[in-house]
């Protein structure tokens, strides 16, 4: 069977849904600028084509995720959601933890081999694409499986955009 192309059966499509109404906008915490709506979702639209490719993603990838050993290696697990996808796209995740953290993210991903050739535009498409996925899924309603997750969809959605918005130049 082997794995799918990530999105495959389902889209990043939280900001186009909210600009077109589909999604109530009420969903998204009230610091989230409305006015950047049409922006978001234009981005957004790009990520699918921004994050192609074949390498193996965790698409979980964070720092919990990661376990160091007495020799220094690092060690993933908890691999619900492997996939194919560009060998970056896991370097935004982890990355958005030390943008939270102060850290110069852009730099960073930058500077990462996985990172080489990667255009702004398809980094911004990233983070549109999971800033939206994060703020309306934290937006939910609380799940019972698992008491704080949605408060951490609704703190990666909003590290995610504001890496974006301080990439863009955009207040928030």
């Amino acid at each position: 069977m082997g794995l799918k192309p990530v999105g495959d059966g389902g889209d990043f499509a939280d900001w186009r849904n909210l600009a077109r109404g589909a999604t109530p906008t009420n969903a998204l915490p009230s610091w989230v600028p409305l006015d950047l709506l049409d922006v978001l979702a234009s981005l957004e639209t790009g990520w699918r084509k921004a994050v192609a490719g074949n390498a193996v993603l965790h698409h979980d990838l964070r720092q919990d995720n990661v376990l160091i050993d007495a020799y220094g290696a690092a060690w993933i697990c908890d691999w619900n959601w492997p996939c194919l996808g560009a060998s970056w796209f896991d370097l935004v995740l982890l990355l958005a933890t030390a943008y939270a953290d102060g850290h110069d993210a852009t730099t960073l991903f930058t500077q990462h081999p996985t990172a080489r050739g990667v255009a702004d535009e398809q980094l911004d498409a990233a983070l549109a694409a999971l800033s939206g996925f994060f703020l309306t899924s934290g937006g939910q309603p609380a799940a019972d499986w698992s008491p704080h997750l949605r408060q951490h969809q609704t703190w990666c959605g909003e590290v995610t955009l504001r890496w974006l918005a301080n990439r863009r130049g955009w207040a928030l």
